[in-house]
C-alpha cells in the first residue's frame, strides 16, 4: 500500500507531505508524537533522534535549577520539556516557568502539576489571554489562581472577570519602576524591595492550602 497518505493525514502538524512519488519530512514542524509510524500501515516509518537543544542542571543558591536550551532557529521546545520533567525530583517543591500563551509548550508543563499561577495584566489583552489560559486550564483540570501585574494600571476587566469566575486573585503587584530595572538587570524583585516577601509567603501558603484539602 505504497504512499497511502494515512502519515499525512494522521500528522496534526503537517510535517509529512506527498508530491508526486516524493515523500517531504519537514523536521522543524515534527512534533515527535510518533503518531504517523504508529498508523503506518507498512512499518515503513521509523523514528531517529535528533538533537534539538540542551539541559542545564545545577544549584543557585539553595535551589536545584535546571533549564532548557533550544538550537537556534528550533521551533519546538516540548521534546526538551518532556525531558526535564524527566529529572524532577518529586520529593521536592517544584515550580515550572511556563512560556506565555496556550500552545505545546504550556500544556506539557502544566500537565498533571498540583497548581498553575497565571499571571496578567489588566489589560484587554491581558484579558483576553486570561480568558484563554483559563479554559485551557480547566479543561486540564488543573487547579489555578490569577497574579495580576502592574494592578494599578489599566482597567477593572481583569479584577471583574475573577470576580464573576470565582477565580481567587492571589497577588496584585503595583507598577514600580525599581522593580523594572532589577528585572532588567535578571535580578528578582524581592532582593530590591524585601519587603515584598510577605506577600509571596502569603501567595505560597494560600496555594499549599488549596493543594493540601
Amino acid at each position: 500500500m505504497p504512499r497511502c497518505k494515512k502519515c499525512v493525514e494522521a500528522c496534526a502538524y503537517n510535517a509529512i507531505v506527498i508530491l508526486g512519488q516524493k515523500v517531504l519530512l519537514f523536521p522543524q514542524l515534527c512534533h515527535g508524537c510518533g503518531g504517523c509510524r504508529y498508523i503506518c500501515p507498512e512499518n515503513a516509518i521509523t523514528e531517529q533522534p535528533r538533537q534539538i537543544g540542551l539541559i542545564e542542571q545545577g544549584p543557585a543558591g539553595s535551589i536545584d535549577f535546571i533549564q532548557g536550551l533550544l538550537n537556534v532557529g528550533e521551533p519546538m521546545a516540548t521534546p526538551i520539556i518532556k525531558q526535564q520533567r524527566k529529572l524532577i525530583d518529586k520529593e521536592k517543591i517544584v515550580i515550572l516557568d511556563a512560556p506565555p500563551g496556550t500552545s505545546c509548550p504550556v500544556i506539557e508543563t502544566v500537565r498533571n502539576s498540583d497548581y498553575c499561577i497565571l499571571v496578567t495584566e489588566p489589560t484587554p489583552f491581558g484579558l483576553n489571554d486570561l480568558r484563554l489560559a483559563v479554559d485551557t486550564m480547566r479543561e486540564m483540570k488543573v487547579p489555578f489562581g490569577v497574579v495580576i501585574n502592574c494592578s494599578d494600571t489599566g482597567n477593572d476587566g481583569v479584577k471583574n472577570y475573577c470576580t464573576s469566575e470565582t477565580i481567587p486573585v492571589l497577588l496584585e503587584l503595583p507598577w514600580n519602576r525599581r522593580i523594572a530595572e532589577a528585572y532588567s538587570r535578571g535580578e528578582p524583585a524581592v532582593t530590591i524591595i524585601p519587603e515584598m516577601k510577605k506577600d509571596f509567603h502569603r501567595m505560597y501558603n494560600t496555594i499549599l492550602t488549596k493543594v493540601c484539602t
